[in-house]
């Protein structure tokens, strides 16, 4: 059986659209995924923000890891996924704004104590955020983004998808990508906006 592990931000859309292909064809080929946190404003914390919006997203990105960190050292790490889906259909499909109110009803939607969503404003959880984030990188071996995908044991940055693959495309990409992590491959990559996402 094939095993994956997933490493992810929380507000990144490329990451949310290789999760949702992910999810489908592991689970059509019964295959193991384990969930993991990591973190673009650790990974750009010594850059300067380009503008607002960035800083903005990166501290939301903060906020929500300890979230995640927090739901994490509640419950253990069978939550990760049903918090991510949670938080995810609410920020990337509906487009909500990333407020105390939205993530309490996605911890909720997860089984969670909706009073964990004050750990978005708790930095007590900032080293279990770096913690996973650092196992991140050093399973891919060098600074990467979101997400980074294990396939039994070999790490990649991506994959970067511009959209939710499904059908024969989410199932040639699922096949290839298996085949590919048993070979000696190791980078191909073109420029990408990112996706945009409709319920």
């Amino acid at each position: 059986m094939t095993h994956f592990d997933f490493y992810f931000d929380p507000v990144c859309p490329f990451a949310w659209a290789a999760s949702r292909w992910l999810l489908d064809r592991a689970n059509a080929h019964d295959a193991d995924v384990d969930w993991h946190l990591m973190s673009l404003a650790i990974l750009n914390e010594d850059e300067e923000p380009d503008s607002d919006e960035q800083r903005r997203r990166l501290d939301t990105a903060l906020r929500l890891g300890r979230v995640v960190a927090a739901a994490t050292d509640k419950a253990g790490a069978d939550v990760i996924e049903p918090l991510y889906s949670a938080l995810g259909r609410r920020i990337h499909f509906a487009g909500d704004e990333v407020t105390t109110t939205v993530v309490a009803e996605a911890l909720a939607e997860a089984g969670l104590p909706a009073e964990l969503a004050d750990a978005m404003d708790d930095a007590t959880f900032d080293d279990a955020v770096r913690a996973s984030h650092e196992r991140s990188q050093e399973s891919l071996g060098e600074d990467g983004g979101s997400p980074i995908l294990g396939i039994d044991g070999t790490y990649f940055f991506g994959p970067v998808l511009a959209d939710i693959p499904t059908g024969d495309e989410a199932e040639t990409l699922y096949t290839s990508l298996v085949a590919i992590a048993g070979t000696t491959f190791a980078q191909m990559k073109r420029p990408a906006d990112p996706p945009t996402f409709t319920a």
